[in-house]
């Protein structure tokens, strides 16, 4: 009968403890890309962190995978994780199975290559992510947000002079591109230096640089306006880009002809010579005006 009775008091023990657990999935999940924001047809790394948020557990009410009024720590096991395709952004990684445990504030983090496609629009795209495990085999599914911007770098004329060509480069971008060189072309020009280096470049960074410019024929010179072809090539992540062309047209400054610093000192003799002359006329005339006076007083006189 004792016997009985404490098998009893056990069972009913042990479903007490059974009945206080809560099991739960974690529900903390966290993503990035690299990088942060694609252009089409770019492949990038997608960072997923399933993170398991609670520290310790009272009466279940905190537990992030289960709750015992004894103050017991759980770790949630992570089965499976499933991203899936869309028409605009492929899925490049299998999914992930059997990832283990997560314990209390710490994080499991699976990675995923995807790919946008040439023909994808620009703006927000999302992509379905499901995760199995818990205790009970709950599976939570969320949206990814898949930044698209099909904007590559901006180019613009600047001003020039005789002998240089200035030219603004913009990244009108949300994210920060890499490695960024302008690449000048001109038929018969030649350009100093060959290429540009910018390199990194931030969201709305604006560079002004400037190019040499001479013809390859320095005897026949850059009489005639001459078409100008820029192009910028960058990368977004690891994903090589080159923008459209840009095309303006250089036309050369005249130059002031070398005589002219001598024709102000000729002109003012002229112009001295011409006062001179005036002056003396007048004075010619004054006096013989004067000398007819004298000359009828004297008559005048005789008679």
């Amino acid at each position: 009968m004792k016997k009985a009775a404490l098998i009893l008091m056990l069972a009913l023990l042990a479903a007490g403890l059974a009945s206080s657990y809560e099991y739960r999935m974690p529900v903390n999940i966290e993503t990035r890309t690299t990088p942060a924001v694609l252009l089409p047809g770019d492949e990038a790394t997608l960072a997923i962190d399933l993170t398991n948020g609670a520290a310790s557990y009272g009466t279940g009410r905190d537990a992030g995978a289960g709750s015992s009024s004894y103050g017991t720590l759980l770790s949630t096991p992570i089965n499976k994780t499933i991203l899936r395709s869309t028409d605009d952004l492929l899925v490049l990684t299998e999914d992930s199975s059997d990832l283990g445990m997560i314990g209390p504030n710490d994080k499991i983090t699976v990675y995923y290559k995807i790919r946008a496609s040439e023909n994808i629009s620009s703006g927000t795209h999302l992509l379905d992510f499901r995760v199995n495990g818990g205790y009970d085999m709950i599976t939570i599914k969320r949206n990814i947000l898949i930044k698209v911007d099909d904007t590559a770098v901006s180019l613009a004329r600047a001003e020039a002079d005789a002998s240089t060509f200035n030219l603004n480069v913009a990244n009108p971008r949300e994210n920060t591109l890499n490695a960024v060189t302008i690449v000048p072309s001109a038929e018969g020009v030649i350009f100093s230096p060959d290429e540009y280096y910018i390199g990194t470049m931030d969201p709305d960074e604006v560079f002004t640089i400037s190019f040499g410019i001479a013809a390859e024929d320095e005897e026949k010179g850059l009489k005639d306006p001459v078409n100008l072809s820029f192009v910028a090539r960058f990368k977004n992540g690891d994903n090589w880009h080159t923008s459209e062309p840009y095309f303006t047209m250089y036309t050369q400054p005249k130059a002031e002809l070398p005589q002219s610093s001598y024709l102000l000192p000729a002109v003012a003799a002229v112009a001295i010579a011409l006062i001179a002359a005036g002056y003396l006329y007048r004075r010619r005339r004054r006096n013989g005006k004067n000398g007819g006076m004298n000359s009828s007083q004297k008559e005048s006189r005789a008679l």
